[in-house]
């Protein structure tokens, strides 16, 4: 992890759950976090905590909807512009939403809110982290994407999941593409994904319309990941050699079953 340190990592959705333990791991390995979300409250308090904390990286909030293609823009012209910022070395694209929704009965406005985040939203910040490292002749910059097992299988019996795990399976493509867009132009750039099951967040008070007595319940019924769990992944995936590139990582808590 040492060329990482004092070096530019943008994460989105970092104000809770996933996003907030990969941010928290990143600071503590001493790199520049920008943590992006629509709101930033939440940021700039732990902004402080990381600070009396000690740990050697800092993190630097920033409000921003990946959804929109013009906040993106300006996201990265933000970046650009700062001169203790100027690029991004390493993107963690996390920002997602999950929405209780089939394809027969569900509403067409929530499929285009998840598809809009999770889909478009990843291909944006991709493209824009992407641009910034090349701009700056970045040889080792890493793309990851919090995918998720959803992305990887349709699970019969459990309709309610099945546009967010096909705006999750378009991820799944989206990856192998830019990699072989990156080799296309050999480039040296990596790019991963990261494909969890279950885990402890608060995604599931949304799966659940907002019950979470509900979510509780249904995380209380095994052992799940935890987010820690996830950025440690991340972790891993950014400390290989240069000839290393970890495609796909799918993990599952050893008690999930499907």
């Amino acid at each position: 992890m040492a060329r990482w340190v004092r070096r530019v990592a943008l994460v989105t959705g970092a104000t809770r759950g996933i996003g907030a333990a990969i941010t928290e791991a990143l600071v503590r390995a001493g790199m520049t976090v920008v943590g992006v979300a629509p709101n930033v409250d939440k940021l700039e308090s732990r902004t402080l905590d990381f600070r009396a904390a000690g740990h050697p990286g800092v993190l630097v909030p920033v409000a921003c909807d990946v959804s929109s293609l013009e906040k993106v823009t300006e996201l990265f012209a933000h970046i650009k512009s700062d001169p203790d910022l100027e690029g991004v070395d390493l993107c963690v694209n996390n920002a997602g939403i999950a929405l209780a929704e089939s394809f027969l009965t569900g509403d067409p406005k929530a499929f285009k809110t998840m598809f809009e985040t999770n889909v478009l939203g990843s291909a944006y910040v991709a493209q824009e982290s992407i641009k910034s490292m090349q701009e700056r002749d970045v040889q080792d910059g890493h793309v990851i994407f919090i995918n998720g097992l959803a992305g990887h299988r349709i699970i019969p019996g459990n309709k309610e999941l099945h546009v967010y795990s096909s705006t999750k399976a378009a991820v799944t493509a989206m990856v192998e593409a830019v990699r072989l867009e990156l080799r296309g132009m050999e480039s040296r750039i990596r790019v991963s994904s990261i494909s969890p099951g279950v885990v402890e967040t608060d995604i599931y008070s949304r799966l659940f319309d907002g019950d979470e007595e509900k979510a509780k319940a249904f995380l209380a019924e095994r052992k799940y990941l935890e987010a820690n769990d996830v950025a440690e992944a991340v972790t891993y995936v950014i400390s290989q050699p240069a000839h290393v590139q970890v495609h796909d990582i799918l993990l599952r808590s050893t008690d999930q079953i499907p």
